[in-house]
């Protein structure tokens, strides 16, 4: 096998030629030899990289893949490891190359990763040369690992390896490893992610009457990683690393899906089932009796596609005393740190989740306080605002006479809308005066909504809007919204009675009453 591609030297050297630059790189003075000669190595190493190349395109083009191609390949990729027909080419020959290439071959990857440790093609033939042998992986796979990571801590090629070579099978070990580096820097993402993956795998939660904590941690070892968490935001409260893997600890655990409400439309025929969490309802998986007998029929999401509806993970992540524990200890974190991002953020996460009502006003504070300290993520602290904002008017809302259910949630400052699925008893929606730019298709989900408030919002189009069986009465006013097809969807509302579109552009355009009725025939418009 041939070695990486080298210049040859000769045994003297002449005297070294004055040099004409030096840069000072870190406090050092570096030197540097003339541009002609370092033109001319270059040169020569690209000329003998084409000579080797053009010999492999040869013997390829001509089909003569003998023994002569490894040990082309081998100097190709010795100075590039990135060439992946090179690989393609080994992973054909070496199976025939006679019974103990394996360990010859893994020194030989190991030296194309010192030239790129970030090799696509030489992670991926790393873990191909591995499982061509016997079972057990080489001692020093790990070792190589472990290597590449004391010099860059955040190489994922190696981790993911790491986990290849059975990190599960020891995972002390692996802690113990995860915690040295974190000892070394807390704001290794890495080694968090590692851990998490080791101490919560994600699994099925554990069948009921069992006794099992449905994937959580055990609570000695919650409570130690609370202390290590601990640490790390106090001795960096501006790392964010520690507190995203808090956040992840504390609803990895998440509770089996429980029934919050229900819904029966004897007119329509229909059963709506509102879970605390999304859900994925296959055949069969989900199944309704009403007097003894099974309801037959086809379960379809509120969004009309096969797939879980958005949530908003917040109650029920983990113990209320371990919740309230945590937001002592960001609270007296905030005290000196009081424009931390990670601790705002996390301290608002955590009262909401604890309890919405009580916490308001302090949510919203901590909320305005982490705008200001993170500018450039506004729009991602705006939606965390508007679910606030929703869980806030979910926690009031109530009956009103004739079973109407009302949410009033003007002039808020809405940017999304989460939740939908706790609303699907709600006949009355209210959103006037956000800067809602549209509606997500959860909303399909509110089987019994009679009128909707969108005036002076931001939206422009209702497109992706699905049927709306009740529907009787939407106020679009002050929106920007400029062609009739934007309304389109609303054709698919077999109830809509009234329509408002004053302060419009729409509204002001000519022909605009004749689109529309054409569009909408039965529906009464109010332009003005």
């Amino acid at each position: 096998m041939a070695p990486p591609l080298c210049l040859a030297v000769p045994d003297s050297l002449p005297p070294p030629p004055p040099i004409t630059g030096a840069v000072a790189m870190h406090g050092r003075l570096k030197s540097r030899p003339p541009d002609a000669a370092r033109r001319r190595q270059r040169e020569e190493k690209l000329r003998l990289f084409r000579s080797a190349m053009d010999a492999l395109m040869e013997k390829v083009r001509g089909g003569r893949l003998d023994e002569g191609v490894l040990p082309l390949t081998g100097t190709l990729l010795g100075t590039n490891p990135d060439l992946g027909t090179c690989w393609n080419l080994r992973r054909r020959l070496l199976p025939h190359s006679g019974e103990h290439w394996v360990p010859g071959e893994l020194a030989f990857v190991g030296g194309c990763l010192g030239v790129n440790p970030k090799s696509y093609g030489a992670w991926h033939h790393r873990g191909w040369v591995l499982r061509q042998g016997p079972p057990p992986a080489p001692p020093d796979s790990r070792d190589l690992c472990d290597r590449l990571l004391e010099a860059d801590p955040r190489n994922f090629h190696a981790w993911e390896h790491r986990r290849a070579l059975g990190a599960e099978e020891d995972p002390e070990a692996e802690l113990a490893f995860a915690s040295a580096l974190l000892s070394r820097d807390f704001s290794n993402f890495s080694a968090w992610h590692h851990r998490l993956r080791l101490l919560a795998p994600a699994r099925p939660a554990d069948p009921p009457g069992t006794g099992g904590h449905g994937g959580a941690l055990p609570p000695h070892r919650l409570r130690a990683e609370l202390e290590l968490i601990q640490n790390a935001v106090f001795t960096d409260p501006t790392d964010q690393s520690p507190w995203v893997y808090l956040r992840c600890v504390l609803s990895r655990a998440t509770p089996p899906p429980r029934i919050i409400c229900l819904y029966v439309s004897r007119e329509e025929a229909t059963l709506a089932v509102t879970f605390s969490r999304p859900v994925l309802v296959g055949e069969g998986q989900l199944k309704a009796t009403c007097d003894g007998s099974a309801l037959e029929g086809a379960w379809r999401s509120g969004e009309g596609r096969p797939r879980p509806s958005h949530t908003w993970a917040g109650s029920g992540v983990a113990e209320a005393e371990v919740l309230e524990g945590q937001a002592a200890m960001c609270r007296e974190l905030l005290e000196l740190e009081p424009r931390s991002r990670g601790c705002l953020l996390t301290l608002a996460l955590l009262l909401a989740a604890l309890d919405p009502l009580g916490y308001e006003e302090e949510v919203r504070g901590y909320l305005r306080d982490l705008q200001e300290a993170d500018p450039l993520r506004k729009g991602f602290v705006a939606d965390l605002a508007s679910r606030a904002e929703l869980a806030v008017g979910v926690a009031k809302m109530g009956a009103g006479p004739e079973g109407e259910v009302r949410l009033r949630l003007p002039g808020k400052a809405l940017t999304s809308l989460p939740l939908l699925e706790r609303l699907v008893l709600v006949t009355h929606l209210e959103l006037g005066g956000n800067r809602l730019g549209g509606l997500p298709p959860a909303v399909g989900g509110l089987r019994r909504l009679k009128v909707l408030d969108l005036s002076h919002n931001e939206v422009t189009t209702l497109g992706g809007l699905p049927p709306l069986p009740r529907l009787e009465e939407l106020n679009l006013d002050g929106n920007p919204i400029s062609h009739a097809s934007a309304l389109a969807p609303l054709a698919a509302c077999p109830r809509l009675a009234r329509l408002r579109l004053a302060g419009t552009p729409l509204a002001a355009a000519p022909e605009a009453a004749a689109h529309l009725a054409r569009l909408l025939p039965l529906v009464h418009l109010d332009l003005a």
